[in-house]
């Protein structure tokens, strides 16, 4: 993985773009020059993502965030629900959804309400106790390839902020062709690397998430993944309400010089002791913080440079 050739498009044209820094090592971006698929080296296997507090990172919790903002989160999958179903065909009675990365089953959870046949996949680390709706949604912790799934039956697939954390997103892509019904569809978020967030804040922008973030994807780089699998745009953006918005307010945070990500940690309920007042300062910064942030997310997204790229694909 570490090799210098892109493991994309096999060129050794790559170049070091920036640094970064966590608790327990620097980390190193970096950019193919062919294909423009970021990398973050040394690529993080699992061992050493177990040293990055993997725990933590799922939050402290049954739920990844605390109950004011899980409920915001819970609104907005079913709005996500709602919308992605709009998608298929109406005389499909009862669609049948796969979630890769669900997490603890929220978004299926919101696709129950429209009577959907709901399955989730989840990395063998996480902590099963936290499904919910497990007498009625299909939940698999392991990789996706060794799961007994029906070929040419899901009508949709998600693919919420995955592709980044895989260590090789291109066979997941072909594996998803074989299970995609021929009239369904596949719902990719990615972080946006070539947004303007990303260029501005560097090494502090939100979205960087190293090290859980193996890969940092451009539009050209995600098209080419697309392109490669045989899989075509029907739908595309770079506007996330909640993710958008919220990540700039987080990087600018992370900007002025308070401790990565903060904010966000606390949100899923993790204080450190002795840092409430910092924590009082950060939540005031943000509050005036809320219009700008809108408007700039807004604005980047119009200019199709937004931090989340957001895209609906079908088989070619």
């Amino acid at each position: 993985m570490d090799s210098a050739s892109c493991p994309l498009c096999k060129s050794g044209d790559s170049i070091t773009l920036f640094e970064v820094q966590t608790e327990q090592r620097s980390f190193c971006i970096v950019q193919c020059r062919q294909c423009n698929l970021t990398r973050t080296t040394p690529f993080p296997d699992d061992d050493m993502l177990d040293t990055h507090n993997k725990p933590q990172y799922y939050g402290r919790h049954d739920s990844k965030f605390i109950p004011f903002f899980q409920n915001i989160r819970d609104r907005l999958s079913k709005r996500r629900a709602r919308t992605y179903l709009s998608l298929i065909a109406d005389s499909i009675k009862k669609p049948k959804i796969l979630d890769i990365g669900c997490a603890e089953g929220r978004l299926l959870n919101s696709f129950l309400e429209y009577g959907c046949d709901c399955y989730g996949v989840e990395h063998p680390s996480y902590p099963k106790q936290r499904f919910i709706n497990i007498e009625r949604i299909h939940y698999f912790l392991g990789n996706l390839d060794d799961l007994d799934l029906e070929k040419n039956s899901f009508n949709i697939i998600i693919l919420w902020h995955v592709l980044e954390h895989l260590d090789h997103p291109d066979e997941i892509l072909k594996q998803i062709y074989d299970l995609l019904a021929s009239d369904g569809i596949v719902v990719v978020a990615v972080p946006n690397f070539s947004s303007i967030e990303a260029r501005i804040f560097k090494g502090a922008w939100f979205h960087l998430d190293i090290p859980w973030h193996k890969y940092h994807f451009t539009e050209e780089s995600i098209n080419y993944f697309i392109k490669n699998n045989n899989f075509q745009v029907i739908k595309k953006s770079t506007f996330c309400l909640e993710q958008g918005v919220y990540g700039v307010n987080q990087s600018i945070l992370n900007f002025i010089g308070w401790p990565r990500n903060e904010m966000y940690e606390a949100i899923k309920g993790s204080i450190l002791k002795g840092r409430a007042l910092n924590l009082v300062a950060q939540s005031i910064i943000s509050v005036f913080l809320l219009l700008p942030c809108v408007f700039i997310s807004l604005i980047t997204s119009m200019m199709k440079k937004g931090s989340v790229l957001k895209i609906v694909l079908k088989k070619s």
